[in-house]
């Protein structure tokens, strides 16, 4: 991908979300070297930003967006956030410590750190971030509602939009 949008100067922006590990293994213990050197080699420009500032990622999609949208080709964002879970639902997650995802939790949370930024510069109080989250809760359990109450599919429906109808 990283060399047809290169050779075709796509105005294409990849968005790598990187939560530090591949599977079960941190980053730091593979060959593979980073997302950043990987884009470079082909000569596209990265912006590394951390994902857990909903502004940093604005800024840095933006400015990706921009460079795409004026004929600069592609660029690839390196967004890092965290993990909190392990790689699929049965993992057992044992490669870090429950300190580890503790203070990950109580340091690297998008919404907090949201919330305290917003605060910070007075665009919303934290009433009005509670209204939100109230709202946004009262959606949620509407559409759960909404899930719940509504009939099974019939079974003939069960492989529609599965596979490819080929003309």
């Amino acid at each position: 991908s990283f060399n047809l949008a290169k050779i075709w100067n796509l105005p294409i922006v990849f968005a790598i979300e990187d939560n530090g590990f591949g599977e079960a293994t941190a980053n730091e213990h593979v060959s593979a070297g980073s997302f950043t050197r990987r884009a470079e080699s082909y000569d596209i420009p990265s912006i590394e930003v951390d994902g857990t500032d909903v502004f940093k990622v604005y800024e840095a999609a933006g400015q990706a967006v921009e460079r795409a949208r004026n004929g600069g080709g592609p660029t690839m964002l390196h967004i890092h956030v965290p993990r909190y879970y392990g790689h699929y639902s049965g993992d057992p997650d044992n490669y870090r410590t429950p300190e580890e995802k503790a203070a990950m939790r109580q340091d690297r949370d998008c919404l907090s750190i949201f919330r305290k930024h917003v605060k910070e510069v007075s665009l919303l109080d934290g009433a009005e971030l509670d209204a939100v989250d109230q709202a946004v809760e009262a959606e949620i359990d509407r559409a759960v509602a909404a899930a719940r109450a509504a009939p099974f599919p019939p079974l003939s429906a069960l492989t529609t939009d599965v596979y490819v109808k080929y003309l």
